[in-house]
């Protein structure tokens, strides 16, 4: 459990920057460089002081300090401290190097002494003012051609810029394993906020040998030089071939290597390079970089530049290279759907993700489920008796994290290599299966045998809320999880199951997603739907689960939506008065609510709230509703699971139902009680049904069209009258359907 917060002595950034230095020397030895190893020795000869001054400069922000901005009771006048690390070579003084973090660090006052100093020294007026903002100040400094050094030596306070910082990123390269500023995890660990150490103690390095630390790190720094690269692109498109064209210099120093992970990121780093020489029309550049990436999805954009290029040829043997020997299922999608539409005798004019989905069968679901199509289609089978999830990719990760979670989280040898770690390192490019191979295969018979769910469930029980970055927790895991385990189809002795959870461990990065949107369960069987609303596309990579889950006997497919009107649907039109405008802070002081089918009203809700605050005289004066009426009224929480039931399995309509739905979402919520409806506003339906009206305010909607309101802003007459707009727009609502079908 995440412990109480709690406060940290003044000593906690040498304690967090000496446990790393130690668990690096302990685990990483052999992958120290000369000046890792120099590195080491020379902060653990340092005085105390000076170890802490360092480390609390390198958990502040920049590079470059003043001596004033360095005072701390517990290490004293900072003046010797900075001689020692001086001499020791963790900092250095303010050289031509350092001047653009100065810049950004130095106050506005300081850069007014400056350019007072410039003033004297040149001999000349800056024409700086000390009234201009800093912006300013700094772009006339700027301008001047002074020696800032000399006079920066002048200023009272001394400057220092911190030494070394490439090895110390290295350093924490190693225990991190990814590019990291700070130690802010340690803090967040010791405050109670972030959990640390919950799956084991003892961890094994995740590099062996010098070189294969190195190309990780110089890999890892490419990724965030490539985003920085990415950044300036936008502003400097012109320099695009300048820019771009040295990575293919420097790709080079990234040795091929046997390291299967190691090999994915430098295939990554290639790929991203290329996306990029592509945005920027440079189509030869790209293919350079495209053909050092190895495998998908660089392989897709090789093929279609070499066609794009007229290189026909090639780009045909190039296909079925991949044809024969694919790296992955959307490798052989991809290249089989290509070759069949550019180079088949009889080559199709659709792609085969494009045929898939038009042959898909449609299903209609009320339009007022645009924007949540799974929701509506799950309704749709909840109709029929299904029990219905929103499963997706979660499901099946956490199945895998729960059936292996031993050898991902608990073994001696998983891949978790510091305390903070939440996912295995060896969960791509298949290290997790070659390590484990027998483990997981004698896993995946069990799946067959009639314990397994019972194994599934002690799994989920036992761990159930860990922190892990594969899956995350939900209340009805279990019943998601549990069927599938206990229905899915057997074949020869074997789950359906077993190939796909097999699939993830020896490839994890491409079968962790594209499952399909939802679960469903009747008469004890499973079915698997990827739900496409109107103007989706199917991916590739889904297309790949999809044929997966049939190979490996799941009824799994796609669902195409189509948007109708249900006249039978049940619609609850209802009005809330308030004691003002916000849902956060102001309360119900009415509700008036009418149950409506096709046309006709079936039941009536009203009555007052007592808001538990007092009503504002001016809307005392808007509404009719005075403190004294509401003062014996019953609160919300009183009739919450009446109306509750009112509401239940009907469509949320108001006048501006964002406000109405938004007030009773926050009762409810006081309540502790779930709320979530599919709702229709008829000022929005209104606009889109009957446009080019001046107003659509509901006193002038009844104006324009004759509809009787009388007693405007109570609740139930609100209502009434929004019931009239109701049967308006469904009207045209259904001839629009009509007439597009």
């Amino acid at each position: 459990m995440i412990g109480a917060n709690k406060d940290l002595d003044t000593g906690y950034y040498l304690q967090h920057f000496n446990e790393l230095l130690q668990f690096v020397a302990a685990h990483y030895a052999a992958c120290l460089t000369a000046d890792a190893q120099q590195f080491l020795r020379d902060f653990t000869a340092l005085t105390e002081p000076a170890q802490q001054l360092f480390v609390r400069m390198l958990n502040r922000k920049g590079h470059v300090f003043a001596d004033n901005e360095l005072n701390y009771s517990e290490i004293g006048p900072p003046g010797p401290v900075l001689d020692e690390l001086q001499t020791a070579g963790f900092i250095s003084a303010l050289g031509t190097q350092h001047l653009t973090d100065f810049w950004l660090r130095l106050t506005k006052d300081t850069l007014w002494q400056l350019l007072q100093l410039a003033d004297a020294d040149t001999g000349a007026a800056s024409g700086a003012k000390k009234s201009q903002a800093k912006p300013e100040l700094l772009r006339i400094a700027l301008k001047l051609d002074v020696n800032w050094l000399a006079l920066i030596s002048q200023l009272p306070q001394r400057y220092v810029a911190l030494e070394r910082q490439q090895t110390l990123n290295y350093l924490y390269f190693l225990y991190f394993g990814r590019i990291e500023a700070n130690l802010s995890l340690f803090t967040l660990r010791d405050l109670g906020i972030r959990q640390s150490g919950q799956f084991k103690q003892q961890f094994t390095p995740r590099f062996t040998d010098l070189a294969q630390a190195q190309l990780a790190f110089a890999l890892a720094n490419a990724k965030q030089q490539l985003q920085d690269l990415t950044k300036q692109l936008k502003s400097q498109p012109q320099d695009a071939v300048a820019l771009l064209h040295p990575w293919l210099s420097q790709l080079q120093h990234w040795p091929q290597t046997d390291d299967t992970a190691l090999a994915l990121k430098r295939s990554e780093r290639c790929y991203s390079l290329g996306k990029l020489a592509e945005q920027y029309l440079l189509d030869e550049l790209a293919i350079a970089f495209y053909q050092h990436s190895n495998g998908f999805p660089a392989s897709e954009r090789l093929v279609r530049l070499y066609y794009s290029q007229g290189k026909h040829e090639l780009c045909q043997q190039y296909l079925q290279q991949l044809l024969d020997d694919p790296c992955c299922d959307e490798e052989w999608l991809f290249a089989d759907d290509f070759y069949q539409r550019k180079f088949a005798a009889n080559a199709q004019r659709r792609s085969v993700l494009t045929e898939l989905l038009r042959s898909a069968p449609l299903v209609g679901i009320d339009e007022l489920y645009l924007g949540k199509a799974e929701q509506g289609l799950m309704a749709h089978y909840v109709a029929q008796g299904y029990v219905a999830f929103h499963a997706e990719n979660n499901l099946w990760l956490a199945l895998f994290g729960l059936w292996f979670w031993h050898e991902l989280f608990e073994h001696e040898h998983s891949a978790l290599h510091n305390p903070f770690e939440r996912r295995p390192r060896n969960l791509t490019a298949g290290g997790f299966y070659r390590q484990f191979a027998d483990e997981i295969e004698q896993k995946l018979n069990a799946l067959a045998k009639p314990t397994a769910a019972s194994a599934l469930l002690s799994a989920l029980t036992t761990h159930y809320g860990k922190a892990n970055s594969l899956f995350y927790w939900h209340s009805d895991l279990a019943q998601q999880l549990l069927p599938l385990v206990q229905l899915a189809p057997l074949a020869d002795g074997q789950s359906a199951l077993a190939p796909i959870l097999r699939a993830m461990a020896q490839d994890f990065a491409r079968h962790s997603s594209g499952y399909p949107d939802l679960l469903l369960i009747k008469d004890q069987t499973l079915e698997f739907i990827e739900v496409k609303a109107p103007g989706d596309k199917i991916q590739r990579h889904q297309l790949a689960r999809l044929q997966a889950l049939k190979q490996a006997g799941f009824n799994a497919r796609i669902e195409k939506l189509q948007w109708i009107v249900d006249p039978n649907r049940v619609y609850v039109v209802l009005d809330v008065e308030t004691t003002g405008g916000k849902a956060g802070t102001d309360r119900i002081t009415e509700i008036g609510a009418l149950k409506v089918q096709a046309g006709e009203v079936l039941e009536t809700f009203n009555t007052l709230i007592n808001p538990q605050r007092h009503i504002p005289s001016f809307i005392s004066r808007l509404t009719g509703i005075s403190n004294s009426m509401v003062a014996d009224a019953p609160t919300f929480a009183d009739i919450a699971k009446k109306l509750a039931e009112f509401l239940q399995g009907a469509v949320f309509v108001a006048h501006n139902a964002r406000f109405d739905y938004g007030f009773i979402r926050a009762e409810f919520a006081r309540c502790e009680l779930p709320f979530d409806m599919p709702q229709l506003c008829t000022v929005v339906n209104m606009r889109r049904y009957y446009p080019g009206l001046k107003s659509y305010s509901l006193g002038n909607l009844c104006q324009h069209f004759d509809i009787p309101l009388t007693n405007h802003h109570r609740a139930l007459a609100d209502a009434t009258a929004t019931v009239e707009l109701l049967k308006m727009i469904n009207a045209k609502r259904c001839v629009t359907e009509s007439g597009e079908n």
